[in-house]
């Protein structure tokens, strides 16, 4: 079992004014500042999402901030959770990677994801008729790239066209970064084990049968392809003297963002959180990772045993908060208390999705 830490991009409040210069610096700063500090902490890895075309999205596309944190890092794997791979051309994608995986001499792992938001795509004027192939044919590329070592190749497809092209430098890892797949839905979920050497799971309530369906569909499949498969979970967490106490400073935050999902349909699945008044800080604390250190330490464990995952991904702040100076506290208390004990305790990660540099 490992434990990574997610930067998240977002600040302020959903549409709120254009930020000014003096806002725009500190919070770029302040994000900066965090993952330097899940390193110290003892995290994994650091992670950074994918947002666009919105006021307090602050830091666009994660190949930014994992350029700068790769030269700001030194042992700490870094990774996106994900890339909204239908932004971008393929190749922009491979050439910016390698550059990330040689700053950061083979720290480098990337999420890879098809999106649902559409105005990412309206902001860039993506074609959203037939995403997946888009999707599908933009992670081809990118591979091809990375393991057409020192040739000139061109590619015809339905989507992209790439010709006499020759990517230069070449990532640092042999024979090339790891692949994480994201996918929420039976079918992508089950397509990762074929293109990647994960699956990501995102930071919503948990139906167990439903947990066994999707994640006994991906393994299988992996299996099949002689894989080992990979499971990545990602989680809310905030650490205190009590469970009451982490309600009362991060509860808040996650009991309005997952209002927000509910209310565009996301939890329309979970009986238990169908309706937004169903959504308590005390009726979700199965599904996030709060309370003393003991109680968190507990929840990723119990995760870990009876759902089988392999590696988990903690945000402390969301849109609306906490600020980022709790945030900065609570990356070195979460670090200290629960980190650091559970990586103690289960051996290093030794697998495909793991970069090999990182395998502590």
């Amino acid at each position: 079992m490992r434990i990574g830490y997610l930067i998240d991009t977002n600040h302020g409040s959903y549409d709120q004014p254009l930020p000014s210069k003096e806002n725009v610096t500190r919070a770029l700063d302040a994000m900066i500042e965090e993952g330097i500090l899940a390193e110290q902490a003892g995290f994994h890895s650091i992670q950074v999402p994918d947002r666009h075309g919105r006021t307090e999205s602050y830091f666009g596309s994660p190949l930014n901030l994992l350029t700068i944190l790769a030269r700001e890092t030194e042992r700490i794997a870094l990774g996106s959770y994900c890339l909204v791979n239908t932004l971008y051309h393929p190749m922009h994608v491979a050439e910016q990677c390698a550059l990330i995986d040689n700053i950061s001499r083979g720290r480098l792992y990337m999420t890879w994801g098809r999106g649902f938001h559409p105005g990412y795509w309206n902001q860039f004027g993506v074609d959203t008729e037939r995403m997946l192939g888009r999707y599908l044919e933009n992670v081809r590329i990118i591979e091809q790239a990375l393991l057409t070592k020192g040739e000139r190749f061109s590619v015809e497809g339905d989507f992209y066209q790439v010709r006499d092209a020759l990517l230069s430098p070449q990532c640092y890892q042999e024979p090339r970064f790891p692949f994480w797949g994201g996918g929420q839905l039976p079918a992508a979920i089950e397509r990762c084990a074929t293109y990647a050497e994960s699956w990501t799971c995102d930071d919503f309530p948990i139906l167990p049968a439903v947990w066994e369906q999707q994640a006994g569909a991906y393994r299988s499949r992996a299996e099949s392809l002689g894989k080992k498969p990979f499971v990545v979970l990602m989680r809310n967490g905030w650490v205190a003297d009590s469970f009451e106490q982490a309600a009362a400073e991060f509860g808040t935050h996650y009991v309005s963002e997952m209002r927000f999902y509910c209310e565009q349909g996301i939890l329309a699945h979970h009986p238990e959180f169908d309706s937004p008044e169903k959504i308590t800080a005390d009726s979700a604390r199965e599904h996030i990772v709060i309370g003393t250190p003991e109680q968190c330490r507990e929840r990723l464990e119990r995760y870990h045993e009876e759902l089988g995952v392999d590696y988990f991904t903690i945000r402390f702040r969301m849109v609306t908060g906490p600020s980022f100076e709790a945030t900065r506290d609570q990356i070195l208390r979460f670090g200290e208390e629960v980190v650091q004990p559970l990586h103690k305790k289960y051996p290093a990660l030794d697998h495909p999705a793991i970069p090999q540099a990182c395998r502590w």
